[in-house]
C-alpha cells in the first residue's frame, strides 16, 4: 500500500478532505441560525457540493505531468478511481448529518448535485488543468442557486437550474448525469493537460 500513501500525499488528498470537512462543517452548524427547518435546503446542498467539488479538483493534477502520462501506469483506471472515490467519500459525509438534526438530504439531491458537479470539476480540469477545474462548477452553481431561480416545469430551466430541482426531476437528473459520463470518461482518457515547463520545474 506504499504506492497509496504516496498517491495521496502527491495529490494533496489529506489537504483537501480536512478543507472540505471543516467548510461543511461550517455550514452544518450555520444552518439553525437562519432556518427552523431540519433540512438542509437545496441550495445550501449546492453549495457543500460545491465546495466539495472545488476542492477534490486541486486533488486531480500532480506536480510531474511526465509521471502523470506515462505509459507504465494504468492511468485512465486510476483517474477514473479517484473520481468515484471522491464521488462517494462526499456524498458519505454529506449524509453524515442525517445522524443529526440538521440533514443535507435527500438522497437523489445529495448524489445528483456531488456527481453532476465532480463531472463538470472533472471536464474542467481534462481541458483547463487542475488549477482551473473549479471555474465551471463555481459559475454554474452561482447561476442556479440565484433567488429567481427554483424548482420549475419548464425543460430549459430545469437544466440551467438543476442543481436546485426537486429530486427525481427527470431533466435535472439526466443534466447531472450527462456532465458526471463525461467529465468522468474525458478525466479518465486525457488526464490534465501538460503544462509549460517552466510552470512544472522546481525552484532554484
Amino acid at each position: 500500500m506504499r504506492w497509496l500513501r504516496l498517491y495521496l500525499r502527491a495529490r494533496r488528498i489529506p489537504l483537501a478532505l480536512a478543507g472540505t470537512v471543516c467548510a461543511i462543517g461550517s455550514l452544518w452548524a450555520s444552518w439553525p441560525h437562519f432556518s427552523d427547518g431540519q433540512t438542509v435546503n437545496a441550495r445550501v446542498v449546492s453549495v457543500a457540493a460545491l465546495i466539495a467539488a472545488v476542492a477534490v479538483g486541486t486533488t486531480l493534477g500532480g506536480a510531474d505531468d511526465a509521471l502523470d502520462h506515462t505509459a507504465s501506469v494504468n492511468w485512465p483506471a486510476r483517474r477514473a478511481g479517484h473520481v468515484l472515490a471522491a464521488a462517494a467519500a462526499v456524498v458519505a459525509l454529506l449524509l453524515v448529518s442525517t445522524l443529526t438534526d440538521v440533514r443535507f438530504e435527500p438522497l437523489g439531491v445529495v448524489a445528483r448535485n456531488t456527481a453532476g458537479l465532480l463531472g463538470l470539476t472533472a471536464l474542467g480540469a481534462a481541458l483547463l488543468g487542475a488549477a482551473l477545474s473549479w471555474v465551471a462548477p463555481l459559475i454554474w452553481t452561482l447561476v442556479a442557486i440565484l433567488p429567481w431561480l427554483g424548482p420549475s416545469d419548464q425543460v430549459r430551466l430545469q437544466i440551467a437550474a438543476w442543481l436546485v430541482q426537486p429530486a427525481g426531476t427527470t431533466a435535472a437528473t439526466a443534466c447531472a448525469t450527462l456532465l458526471a459520463v463525461v467529465g468522468l470518461v474525458a478525466y479518465a482518457l486525457r488526464g490534465c493537460p501538460r503544462r509549460p515547463a517552466a510552470e512544472t520545474a522546481p525552484d532554484r
